[in-house]
């Protein structure tokens, strides 16, 4: 490359990760009400928090909302290293969660998305646009926005998540910078019999299963696809590709039972077309009364096939964006004549990434599936910023209004990043009891059962306790918690109704025996309250003490 190329490629990968780092950066700052958050940071953020901390502690961790069990189906590879490098470093995990790690994952994830580019097209506009759009391409859920509301918004209205929100999902993040140094390291080595290279692209590869199972999912499935593809139709038995199918897979078994993955019942449910009808169906989507009605009164088989169809292309189309000319471009590139080894692993990821959440949804959490999809658009960006480069030699002007219309959308999200006030916070009555809380032995720690229409009468910020069921308290107290977010218990798997129904009995029972027996039986060592939370009876029948009483929150110690 020139100095000048050099110079074009260093500011936008510095100005674009500075940009994305806006989505993070603000949340987990002291302001005049306290610790702001923005967008999901208010309760994914919060959530990582507690695990992290439970990680510096032990390793496998204590499932943080939920004690006296160890965290299982959930890969905890991101928080694990964020644990690690806050113990090296002694930079408190929200500083490293919020401030460090996503402006240098973002700045890591533009190098190597221009790195693999040039590798396999050897053109520097290709690379240069596909960095560009991993940082900012957008779906048209703005255009809908527009039409309907005349504002812009509507990053997730066709279900996924899109490039502007990467840094939000760190573990995905982390997932797609490992994804892009297995294939360049396997794009490297693909042609020799190292089997030593073929190990370490496998290790790499696997490592995906600890900080994000389905993208792991999606390479091991790739992977051995292309081997078997190549071994039919070319009929040599390529040593380097079949070891690192083997090593890919046995260590991921690996990782996966170290994580306890495999103790879970939270696995994949088939229900076709669920995230289409429901894009229709979910007034926060793609709604269309009309004609989710008309589909489900529809006794028609082929008038259903058609709505079935006309959904997937909408779905398609809508979460595209722009990039359905990259769609195009990969299609006709391939049938022509591009049937090279790269697009072939990656017709098989595109493949797979979109055929999961189409036909798939995960037990207790019918929408996590869509992460699979996630990285369907960010390789199609790959062969939009190809389509693009073509374009460029035959009209400038269309190249950059097309590459400004495929990141417009991209400024309706990060524009909520930058408004006041947050969403939610951590008011300073609470950082001071949760600080206090922090200093005191370890033990389980009893909250007030959340309660969803507290939100309704709450000005902005609202209050994390009010916000959403979150692990605030696990989160800034560095202790377990008896019951705490709901909707993380939901996606691993665990009966936490059982305990919200135990819960809710204890703090309105006036049976000191039974009230006694729940703080007992459950090793419960402390009770958080706020002002407007009350003990089910007095201190006495409790038998807990006040340590701490300030600004409307109390603390109680249970008695042994």
């Amino acid at each position: 490359m020139s100095k000048k190329q050099k110079t074009g490629l260093i500011i936008t990968i510095l100005f674009s990760s500075l940009l994305l780092s806006v989505t993070m950066f603000r949340s987990g700052l002291f302001f005049d009400f306290g610790l702001g958050f923005w967008g999901p940071n208010g309760h994914d953020g919060i959530w990582h928090l507690a695990l992290i901390n439970q990680l510096v502690k032990n390793v496998p961790p204590q499932n943080p909302i939920f004690s006296g069990t160890i965290l299982s189906n959930y890969h905890w590879g991101y928080d694990f290293l964020v644990s690690l490098i806050s113990k090296i470093t002694f930079i408190s995990p929200s500083v490293l969660y919020f401030q460090v790690l996503p402006i240098l994952f973002a700045l890591i994830l533009g190098f190597l998305s221009f790195k693999f580019a040039y590798l396999v097209t050897k053109n520097y506009k290709t690379s240069l646009v596909f960095v560009i759009l991993n940082y900012f391409a957008s779906s048209f859920g703005w255009i809908v926005t527009l039409i309907k509301s005349g504002q812009m918004g509507g990053e997730s209205l066709f279900w996924s998540m899109q490039s502007a929100s990467t840094l939000l999902n760190p573990p995905f993040t982390l997932s797609l910078i490992i994804l892009l140094s297995g294939l360049l390291l396997w794009i490297k080595h693909k042609n020799t019999n190292s089997i030593f290279y073929a190990f370490i692209t496998g290790l790499v590869f696997s490592s995906l299963c600890g900080v994000k199972v389905y993208a792991g999912a999606l390479i091991g499935i790739s992977l051995a696809i292309f081997w078997l593809i190549k071994l039919i139709s070319t009929k040599k038995f390529s040593k380097f590709n079949f070891w690192i199918c083997v090593f890919t897979g046995i260590t991921s078994i690996l990782i996966l039972y170290l994580l306890g993955v495999f103790k879970s019942n939270s696995l994949l449910e088939f229900k076709p077309f669920w995230f289409i009808h429901s894009m229709i169906e979910s007034p926060d989507k793609f709604y269309w009364p009309k004609l989710a009605s008309f589909r489900y009164n529809q006794t028609n088989i082929f008038i259903s096939i058609f709505i079935e169809l006309s959904l997937i292309c909408i779905f398609l189309i809508g979460n595209l964006g722009i990039r359905i000319f990259g769609l195009g471009h990969f299609i006709f590139s391939f049938i022509k004549h591009k049937k090279s080894d790269i697009n072939l692993l990656l017709l098989n990821i595109l493949f797979f990434s979109f055929l999961v959440p189409l036909f798939f949804v995960q037990k207790g959490t019918a929408w996590n599936t869509i992460q699979f999809f996630y990285y369907f658009l960010f390789f199609i960006n790959f062969y939009l910023a190809s389509f693009l480069s073509s374009l460029w030699t035959k009209n400038k002007v269309i190249t950059l209004i097309i590459l400004f219309l495929a990141c417009f959308g991209s400024i309706a999200t990060l524009k909520d990043y930058f408004g006041n006030p947050p969403p939610s916070s951590l008011p300073k009555n609470e950082i001071a009891a949760l600080n206090f809380l922090k200093t005191q032995p370890e033990g389980v720690v009893l909250t007030y059962p959340y309660n969803k229409y507290l939100k309704n009468n709450i000005a902005t910020p609202i209050p994390l306790y009010a916000y959403e069921t979150t692990a605030y308290v696990s989160a800034f107290s560095t202790k377990t918690t008896f019951l705490e977010d709901e909707m993380n218990l939901d996606i691993t798997g665990f009966d936490w109704k059982t305990r919200r129904q135990l819960v809710n009995k204890f703090f309105t029972s006036t049976d000191k025996f039974f009230t006694r027996g729940v703080l007992i039986d459950n090793n419960i060592k402390y009770l958080y309250l706020l002002d407007q939370q009350k003990l089910p009876l007095s201190q006495q029948d409790l038998e807990v003490d006040q340590i701490y009483n300030q600004d409307g929150v109390s603390i109680f110690q249970v008695r042994r």
